[in-house]
């Protein structure tokens, strides 16, 4: 039997919406701007409190509530600023902002007959329907997305970037924002100054100061596979210039087969990517090399298939793929890509190569361009935050430039502090690269308010200026050097809009939904697993309708139905 835990509706279930709304946004608002306040969070794993005036951070703890109808209305507006978290990195708080407000007004214009389907009573929304008023909000938000488009400028100096960063986080570490603008201003851009989405790794460093470092070229876990292969013993790497790359997830393990692709290939020198090599192999490929067929082979059992595939890709190779039928038998010289330089660490502590594709007829831009494009649409449907990440690196190998910033601090909360910090300034800087900018300070968003005929929204965009000013206590001016990127802007309106146009329209909590029925739970896990297993299990009477009985041996009848035992 199915069991609806406490079911809210009608003014019920609105009245615990919009407790649940307020629960964060008169947490998040106090944080937005220069001026916004710092919030001390409870400790994490092994840290201690934490001080932040991160908006998404604030927000993720800031729903948390014993009442569950408010619990889930709070995570469920929480969505608005982690969506716009994930798109940009920047503009959480303002996201919150915007959908906190238009929530609250529309709210306070229903009366308590009218929520949330008939008339609503007021003078903005008045004779107009909750869901007509829905759409009405959603058609002036198409508005304000196309003003944002047109008012956007590019970003051409570094001067400009700067700006960017200072705003996004804070005058009073402006050196620091200098630092992070430069890094993304050197990888963010290809030669022709067009945008290119790279990576930067945001990490904790331990000298008490910011450090930042350009990586260059493709980097991956790799090792070299023997040290009898180590050409640079000084730096302890070995290290290929102007070769040529055979790829594979296939062991190398037959030297007549490896003998055999060097015969057929006949290049000066090349690069063999496997996840292992066997001795023999080894031996062979070192005596080759003695012989003046320069081999460098280099393990990378820890890359999947489809990075493979990315360093296929960045290099003009073609995949000998195990699981697709490849052979070694049959390479040739049309599956080898081109390498300008692979450098690969021999230490310790370090597995790691780093690959530059230079130019060669073998590489092709293009093909490159659509693999990030491919990898792009996966971020999109990535399902956390850690497969986006892992995507973003990967797209950023392709680009053949990675940034590293290293936030050192003398605790740590300190240097969590930063590192937030830091990461808005990155993801605002590429934002700004990406779609140009915009005036900052909800200024933007006031001048589209003014222009536009007055409905529902017009008065909702004033009120991230009108926060920014009351956490200042009205002593923040925007001037020239206040820009917001466009980018972070509209995806505010977006997602702020989008969520708050679906609460609005729901009267209904049903906060957790528990099957009581242990049996038909049971048929359910099990017809799910194996319908033979499922038949034969309620054959033996393992599944049972006498509650008591089933609660008993509940673990044992499970195990054995997963198993498939039909002994």
């Amino acid at each position: 039997m199915i069991e609806f835990t406490s079911v809210l509706t009608g003014v019920k279930a609105s009245k615990k919406i919009l407790e649940g709304v307020n629960l964060v946004f008169n947490t998040v608002k106090l944080t937005l701007g220069p001026s916004g306040r710092n919030a001390l969070l409870p400790r994490t794993f092994n840290r201690g409190p934490r001080i932040t005036n991160d908006g998404v951070t604030v927000a993720e703890l800031a729903k948390q509530s014993k009442d569950e109808h408010i619990r889930l209305a709070a995570e469920s507006f929480v969505e608005a600023a982690s969506r716009t978290n994930k798109a940009a990195g920047d503009g959480t708080t303002t996201t919150t902002v915007l959908a906190g407000n238009l929530i609250n007004k529309v709210f306070a214009e229903l009366t308590d007959e009218a929520i949330p389907s008939a008339t609503l009573q007021g003078s903005a929304i008045n004779k107009t329907g909750v869901r007509a008023l829905r759409q009405e909000i959603k058609e002036a938000k198409d508005k304000v997305i196309e003003e944002i488009k047109n008012r956007a400028k590019p970003i051409k100096t570094l001067a400009d970037l700067e700006k960017i960063a200072i705003i996004s986080v804070g005058k009073e570490d402006e050196q620091i924002a200098k630092e992070i603008a430069k890094l993304v201003w050197e990888i963010g851009r290809d030669s022709e100054g067009n945008f290119v989405d790279n990576h930067v790794d945001v990490v904790e460093g331990y000298k008490g100061e910011i450090e930042t470092e350009v990586s260059k070229g493709m980097k991956f876990p790799a090792k070299v596979a023997h040290r009898a292969f180590v050409n640079k013993p000084e730096r302890f790497e070995m290290e290929a210039e102007d070769v040529a790359v055979l790829i594979t997830n296939l062991k190398l393990d037959n030297p007549y087969q490896v003998v055999g692709i060097l015969e057929r290939c006949r290049v000066p020198k090349i690069a063999l990517f496997a996840p292992d090599f066997s001795t023999g192999v080894l031996t062979s490929l070192a005596q080759t090399t003695k012989n003046g067929l320069f081999c460098f082979p280099i393990k990378c059992p820890a890359l999947r298939t489809e990075q493979l595939e990315d360093l296929a890709t960045y290099t003009g190779a073609k995949v000998i793929d195990r699981d697709t039928g490849g052979k070694l038998e049959s390479v040739n010289v049309a599956d080898l890509g081109f390498a300008f330089k692979i450098i690969v660490k021999d230490t310790e502590n370090r597995e790691d190569a780093t690959l530059l594709g230079g130019k060669n007829e073998k590489i092709n831009p293009k093909a490159i361009e659509e693999r990030r494009d491919i990898l792009k649409k996966q971020i999109k449907e990535a399902r956390n935050d850690l497969n986006r990440i892992q995507l973003e690196k990967r797209i950023a190998n392709l680009s053949s430039a990675v940034g590293i910033i290293r936030v050192g601090a003398s605790t740590d909360n300190e240097s969590l502090y930063l590192k937030l910090k830091v990461e808005d300034g990155v993801y605002a800087c590429k934002a700004a690269l990406e779609e140009g900018y915009v005036k900052g300070g909800g200024l933007c968003l006031k001048e589209i308010a003014e222009k536009l005929p007055e409905n529902i929204l017009t008065d909702i965009l004033k009120t991230p200026y009108e926060q920014i000013q009351k956490n200042s206590g009205g002593h923040f001016e925007v001037d020239k050097d206040v820009i917001d990127p466009a980018k972070v802007v509209r995806l505010e309106v977006e997602h702020g809009v989008s969520v708050a146009a679906t609460l609005i329209t729901t009267d209904i909590s049903i906060p957790e939904i528990k099957d009581k029925s242990p049996n038909e739970g049971y048929e359910v896990i099990a017809k799910s697993i194996n319908q033979y297993a499922y038949y034969w299990a309620k054959h033996q009477g393992l599944i049972k309708s006498n509650e008591d009985e089933m609660e008993a041996d509940r673990n044992l009848q499970f195990e054995r139905v997963l198993a498939g035992d039909n002994d």
